[in-house]
């Protein structure tokens, strides 16, 4: 015996669904992931050139693989993800499932802190300490690129990820797009959505996962910094 469904009862006037996406076809889907938790460098002195572009950890893996469970079940069309190795190798591990490989897309990496340095250059020693602190305490309270020095810039870096999100949107329209990023670029395009101006209004965890629907100009967002497909022993940030 098949049991009989309860009618639809009819949209309202001025259906509070009909604007957030949730009644129309050709919506497109974007998670926005970040990748999995990077391989950090130990030693005594900071050394950007080693934190710049390392690949995974054995913990990021598992992350990984966590991710990857939990879009295991939902259908995918696109994985996407920027050139910087943590994030290909989790664009990998999510991918897989899928039958799927991943698109990469330079633009899309994260911001690029200390890019106008020479490589081995001390960025501290080359700054007055007062200033330095100054910033650094300034960057504290307003997340803004900006307060960082030799880097990308705040407008610059927005402008950047924005444009390159949205790119990759309009060329898969009306899919389910897995964005495996970085939170510079999560926050970038968030924020551009909420009008926020700091640049890093929350910290996602790894591989945690926010959602947006699109169509044409409407950005709406469902969800941030999802995390409950990650348990306590491997949850970071």
């Amino acid at each position: 015996m098949t049991a009989n469904r309860p009618p639809v009862p009819p949209e309202p006037p001025f259906s509070v669904r009909r604007p957030f996406l949730l009644l129309e076809e050709g919506v497109t889907r974007l998670t926005l992931a970040r990748h999995a938790q990077q391989d950090y460098p130990v030693g005594e002195a900071f050394d950007f050139a080693k934190w710049e572009d390392p690949p995974l950890s054995g913990l990021g893996r598992t992350q990984a693989m966590a991710l990857s469970a939990l879009l295991g079940e939902q259908d995918v069309d696109v994985v996407a993800c920027s050139t910087m190795r943590r994030a290909m190798e989790t664009a990998e591990i999510v991918a897989s499932p899928h039958d799927l490989a991943p698109v990469v897309r330079p633009e899309l990496v994260e911001i690029k802190s200390y890019c106008e340095l020479e490589p081995g250059a001390d960025p501290q020693s080359l700054v007055d300490p007062e200033e330095w602190r100054a910033r650094e305490e300034a960057f504290t309270e307003h997340v803004r690129w900006d307060y960082m020095f030799f880097g990308e810039g705040s407008e610059r870096f927005r402008a950047r990820a924005v444009s390159a999100v949205d790119a990759l949107v309009a060329d898969h329209p009306g899919q389910h797009i897995v964005l495996i990023s970085h939170g510079g670029v999560i926050n970038a395009y968030l924020a551009d959505i909420l009008g926020i101006e700091d640049d890093m209004f929350f910290l996602p965890n790894h591989c945690s996962i926010s959602e947006v629907l699109i169509k044409g100009s409407r950005k709406r967002i469902q969800s941030v910094n999802e995390r409950q497909h990650l348990h306590t022993g491997i949850l970071t940030n």
